[in-house]
C-alpha cells in the first residue's frame, strides 16, 4: 500500500456519511506521517496496544507495545480533550519543502466521534496544538525508553526557575508552583507564552528535570 493510498483511506474513514451514526472507535488516536524519507504511522489501540509502522527505503517495520492502564486512560482521555477538538483542521504551512514531513492526526472519542489535523514539519503551532504534538511524540517515545515514572516530577523538583524539554523540543521554564492544587505555571523559553499543567500530567509530555 503506498502512502498516498493509506492517507486517502484513513481520510475516508474519519470522515463519516451524511446521517452516518458513528460506531465505537477502536483506537484513540492515530499519526500518520509521510517525508521524504519515508511514511510512518502509530495508532494507540483501545486495548492498551501501540502499533508504530515505518516504511523506507530499507523497508518495512512493524513494532507494537502494551502501555499501561494508567497510560491507556490518560491518552484516551487527554486525546478526548475540547481544545484538541476544537483546533482547526488544516495547520499546515503552505510552504512547499520538500524536506518538511506531513502529518494527519485522527483523534477518536469513546463515543465514535472522530476528528482530523492536519500539519507539517514547518506549521507555526499553538500552543494547544503543540501540547498535541508534544503528547504524541511522547507516545512514540516508548518505543526507545519507558516514560519516566511520576516520581521523576515531584513538586521537590519542580521549583520556580526549573527548565523543561518536551518531547517535540520545545523548552520551558517553571514560573509558579502550584503544589496544593497539583499544578505548575510554566513559560516557553523561545515563544513566550504560558500554561498551566497537571504536575501528574508532565511526564507524558517532558522529560524529567536535570
Amino acid at each position: 500500500m503506498t502512502a498516498v493510498v493509506a492517507l486517502l483511506l484513513l481520510s475516508a474513514r474519519s470522515t463519516p456519511a451524511p446521517g452516518a451514526v458513528p460506531s465505537k472507535s477502536t483506537f484513540c488516536v492515530e499519526w500518520v506521517r509521510q517525508s521524504r524519507e519515508g511514511y510512518e504511522r502509530m495508532t494507540l489501540f483501545s486495548d492498551r496496544t501501540v502499533v508504530w509502522k515505518t516504511s523506507d527505503a530499507r523497508g518495512e517495520e512493524v513494532r507494537r507495545k502494551t502501555v499501561s492502564p494508567e497510560e491507556l486512560a490518560f491518552y484516551c482521555s487527554y486525546f478526548s480533550r475540547r481544545e484538541f477538538w476544537e483546533l482547526p483542521d488544516d495547520l499546515r504551512s503552505g510552504l512547499g519543502s520538500e524536506f518538511a514531513g506531513k502529518s494527519s492526526v485522527t483523534l477518536a472519542r469513546s463515543d465514535g466521534f472522530q476528528k482530523r489535523v492536519r500539519f507539517d514539519d514547518l506549521s507555526a503551532l499553538s500552543a494547544d496544538a503543540g501540547g498535541l504534538r508534544a503528547a504524541l511524540d511522547g507516545l512514540k517515545t516508548i518505543f526507545t525508553n519507558p516514560l519516566a515514572p511520576a516520581s521523576r516530577f515531584t513538586p521537590d523538583v519542580l521549583a520556580p526557575g526549573t527548565l523543561l524539554k518536551r518531547f517535540d523540543g520545545a523548552v520551558f521554564r517553571v514560573r509558579r508552583l502550584e503544589k496544593e492544587k497539583g499544578f505548575v505555571e510554566i513559560v516557553g523559553v523561545i515563544e513566550p507564552y504560558s500554561q498551566f499543567v497537571k504536575i501528574e500530567e508532565l511526564r507524558y509530555q517532558f522529560s524529567p528535570p536535570e
